[in-house]
């Protein structure tokens, strides 16, 4: 598998709720990186804190969903542009990721952080 093709698998295991499958493409030294530091996500986060982090969203929105639009790839590295939607909440994201051992090695996500935090439960 490419680089774009590994990306793809992840977000579909995300999508179907196999977080034991998501969890075990994520390279021993995966880093998350969420800029910022007012948002539930920020910070930088390893395998487990990641999966910490996950664990939050069905608690924060109702109905979550991100579903890829388009990639582009350059070697081991891909941009994401996904579509992301919850109860309150239809936007666009664009995430980072880089690519290791065919595993997800690095995220950093591009979020609408207003549009998220408009549609969080309250």
């Amino acid at each position: 598998m490419d680089s774009k093709e590994i990306v793809q698998k992840g977000y579909d295991l995300f999508a179907n709720g196999d977080m034991v499958g998501f969890m075990n493409m994520l390279h021993d030294d995966f880093v998350f990186v969420y800029p910022g530091d007012k948002h539930p996500f920020s910070g930088t986060h390893n395998k487990e804190g990641f999966q910490q982090q996950l664990m939050k969203v069905p608690d924060l929105w109702s109905n979550f969903q991100v579903t890829v639009e388009s990639m582009i790839s350059e070697g081991d590295k891909v941009f994401i542009n996904t579509k992301a939607t919850a109860d309150g909440m239809d936007t666009i994201f664009g995430h980072y990721m880089e690519v290791k051992d065919d595993k997800l090695l690095k995220f950093v996500a591009y979020d609408d952080t207003l549009s998220m935090f408009n549609a969080m439960k309250k």
